[in-house]
């Protein structure tokens, strides 16, 4: 068994078809066909069937599909890391964030990075906190920034990049404005645009609402962060909101900000998080460092 043909088992399950699965791995249909076979003699049990031109795997491919999975990874994880070894002149940076930190934190991080070390190519994606702890713990990545209350798992280890706090937000003519002492009570009686269940501000506004016994109106549901304060500060809605990522509202006087009264959580902010069982690459070691030399000025 090697690892080519376990390739062939993720990608069929992936594409159901020999044809895709030849185009992705830039191999002839008879050579990829020819090496499902010979897994099957060597492993002595039927691994795929085929069904009106698709190709699916059976009990016993999927039971070696959930370690194919975890081995072509670890084989993908390891060829990169060992290649990321030689400088910091060149290679690439692999990096999955938040909403938040990916959109009003890391910009600034990374650009100062590519200044200090011009032959590096940065990949940056912006994922959900939920989707980013399962691809950090699953090993589909190595390196993500999440919320801190968020990254509560000890499996993971933390680097401090970017204090944060949430707060209230709401356009300059609402009546909040004029309000010198805010209630749970009195925001529980607004329009609120929330982010999606599964964010952190999402989160983090339900676990509030819950700790102070209220129950929020939510008026409408986004996924998107500049959605949510767009619609927040042209309409009479309120909402919660990174603080880090309203500055540039707040200084064009576009929003308002509040701190949220009664009970609220411990103060959150940005980590950096990777697996305690992988080492660090040169290159993401030196990134570590520049991150958390930006938190210690600030």
């Amino acid at each position: 068994m090697n690892i080519t043909k376990l390739q062939i088992v993720v990608l069929i399950e992936k594409y159901k078809k020999v044809t895709d699965v030849a185009s992705e791995m830039g191999l002839k249909q008879p050579t990829v066909t020819f090496h499902m076979k010979s897994l099957e003699s060597e492993l002595g049990t039927s691994l795929f069937e085929y069904r009106s031109g698709r190709v699916l795997l059976t009990d016993a491919g999927r039971a070696l599909y959930q370690y194919a999975v975890r081995i072509v990874s670890l084989a993908v994880e390891a060829e990169r890391s060992v290649k990321q070894f030689s400088s910091l002149t060149s290679g690439n940076l692999e990096l999955e964030a938040s909403y938040i930190p990916g959109t009003y934190v890391l910009p600034k991080l990374l650009s100062q990075f590519i200044n200090l070390h011009p032959g590096i190519d940065i990949s940056l994606k912006v994922q959900s906190d939920l989707q980013l702890r399962e691809r950090l713990r699953s090993r589909e990545i190595q390196l993500a920034v999440l919320h801190l209350a968020d990254s509560g798992d000890d499996s993971f280890h933390t680097k401090i990049i970017a204090a944060d706090e949430a707060v209230l937000i709401f356009p300059p003519g609402h009546p909040f404005a004029q309000t010198a002492e805010l209630t749970a009570e009195l925001l529980a009686l607004e329009p609120w645009i929330q982010h999606e269940p599964a964010s952190y501000l999402g989160d983090a506004a339900d676990k509030w609402a819950q700790a102070n016994g209220v129950r929020l109106w939510n008026h409408a549901i986004v996924n998107s962060p500049e959605a949510q304060k767009r619609m927040v500060s042209e309409g009479g809605s309120v909402g919660l909101f990174s603080k880090a990522g309203i500055e540039a509202e707040l200084a064009l006087g576009s929003l308002r900000c509040a701190p949220l009264p009664g009970y609220q959580a411990k103060q959150s902010g940005f980590v950096l998080a990777w697996r305690k069982d992988h080492t660090l690459t040169p290159l993401q070691q030196a990134f570590v460092e520049i991150a958390g030399e930006s938190e210690s000025a600030d």
